[in-house]
């Protein structure tokens, strides 16, 4: 299938993208930014989104890079391939574990940490590792008082492709906490046609003479949005290292989940999906904290 008609305009710097944001909203138009495309043309194709205008902001170099400071600052236009490659990811496992079974190789090369945060799929790798690593979410926009927001990665996710991103705003960066995360791991079971999580789930521990201190858990692919497991989290604080725990945690990771079901997987299928993947995952981040303490 062909996309609607629509009108197309190139951002020459993120200024001038938010005018052309700005001037599509005067006109009562929906504008929508194109960066990687690799999940808004495909929808375009099908017709489940046809906005009138295209925005381009492919081009915008200052969107792009990864800074250290306060924590690490990932531009919103960043390619999940500059994230590849770029050394400071190895600190990160959860992250490599992620984007080595990302997609394929055409999709890494375009595909953006931005596009995979604002576009809201409930079934998109990054957003659980992110949760997992408590990102948040850098907003831009002419209306807001100090020019950007910043907010928690959890309260800007609300449902299926739903998101906490008004018209006139755009996402221009991802930034995570200071503090180890060599304790982590992802894991999923993927759709084979696109490469998509019908479960993943990333976890995140800190552990000290084998306690589990710390603990961190994401799940998509499984409900309309990703999301954190907090009772599986409670039940791993100040537990052993041990497979009991581990199991314990597992059970509880989808409880009061209500979950997807499609012509891919089954609701039921689903639930099952996250907790064999909660406990590989953890039973790996429990493995890789233990060998760096």
């Amino acid at each position: 299938m062909f996309p609607a008609d629509f009108g197309y305009a190139r951002a020459r710097s993120l200024g001038h993208a938010l005018d052309l944001l700005a001037a599509a909203q005067a006109d009562g138009e929906e504008a929508k930014l194109l960066a990687g495309g690799q999940s808004l043309l495909p929808m375009m194709k099908l017709r489940l989104a046809a906005p009138q205008t295209l925005i381009d902001i492919a081009g915008l170099g200052e969107l792009a890079g990864i800074g250290n400071g306060d924590g690490i600052t990932i531009g919103a236009l960043t390619t999940y391939r500059a994230l590849q490659r770029d050394p400071r990811t190895a600190g990160l496992p959860a992250l490599t574990d992620a984007l080595a079974v990302l997609a394929d190789p055409q999709v890494r090369a375009r595909g953006t940490i931005g596009g995979a945060v604002a576009h809201g799929d409930p079934a998109a790798d990054l957003p659980a590792v992110l949760l997992a690593l408590d990102a948040r979410v850098v907003i831009t926009a002419r209306s807001l008082a100090p020019g950007t927001r910043t907010t928690a990665l959890d309260d800007f996710l609300l449902g299926v492709f739903a998101t906490d991103l008004a018209t006139d705003e755009i996402v221009t960066a991802i930034t995570l906490p200071p503090g180890a995360a060599a304790g982590s791991a992802y894991e999923k079971f993927e759709q084979p046609a696109s490469h998509l999580p019908l479960a993943g789930v990333c976890a995140v521990v800190t552990v000290e003479n084998q306690v589990i201190t710390s603990a961190k858990v994401a799940v998509t692919g499984v409900a309309g949005r990703p999301f954190r497991a907090h009772r599986s989290e409670r039940t791993l604080v100040s537990a052993p290292t041990a497979p009991g725990s581990i199991a314990g945690a597992a059970a509880a990771v989808a409880d009061g989940v209500r979950p997807l079901s499609d012509q891919h997987a089954s609701g039921p299928f689903r639930l099952h999906l996250a907790e064999v993947l909660t406990r590989r995952a953890l039973t790996r981040a429990i493995a890789r904290a233990t060998s760096t303490s």
